[in-house]
């Protein structure tokens, strides 16, 4: 299963699940404590955790029906997941790599633009200038990969930014363990 599949399978599952659950509370006629809708978002799940449609997400909705009540509103997480994916779908691809480049900063990987050839400074992620100027259509949707570089010796740190954000699959393009020189390319996920 394609990763746009898996996200649009939870995103929909998540979906009717909220849609369910304020059917019942709607016509229940009077108050539902956030045990009750925990409730009720659970014996609705369950089923789907043995149907083989639902087997990509499975664990995602084994680990909502053990929640209970133990972490509280199961509506409100569910809610917060699909903010996220609202969020997402509303960015364009330039607010999305900026994203991505504000990741790799918290992380303390700096970001800078090539101008010419760099002088490799270890830990900051070069994107050429030339290169992102062609890599964006007029629309601010992204038309070819976009590069990225790293001189560095943590790839781990750089790795896991580029695995936990959601808006591009990615691929290492080439490497050079001996320099510790990586590159590695972008494409949007649609």
């Amino acid at each position: 299963m394609s990763e746009n599949s898996y996200h649009h399978l939870l995103k929909s599952t998540f979906e009717n699940t909220l849609l369910h659950l304020y059917f019942r509370v709607k016509v229940s006629h009077s108050f539902v404590t956030e045990e009750q809708r925990n409730k009720i978002i659970i014996e609705f799940l369950k089923p789907k955790v043995k149907q083989g449609q639902y087997s990509p997400i499975k664990r995602k909705l084994k680990t909502i029906c053990l929640m209970k009540n133990k972490f509280g509103s199961i509506e409100n997480h569910l809610d917060g997941i699909l903010r996220q994916y609202i969020e997402i779908a509303s960015k364009n691809d330039v607010d999305k790599l900026y994203c991505l480049l504000e990741l790799f900063e918290k992380v303390g990987l700096d970001t800078k633009l090539i101008e010419e050839t760099p002088t490799q400074e270890a830990d900051v992620v070069y994107l050429d200038r030339s290169h992102i100027d062609n890599c964006f259509d007029d629309e601010n949707r992204q038309v070819t990969p976009i590069s990225l570089f790293i001189h560095t010796n943590e790839l781990e740190k750089f790795t896991a930014c580029l695995t936990e954000q959601l808006y591009f699959k990615f691929e290492q393009y080439q490497k050079s363990e001996e320099l510790s020189n990586y590159h590695y390319k972008l494409h949007p996920i649609r």
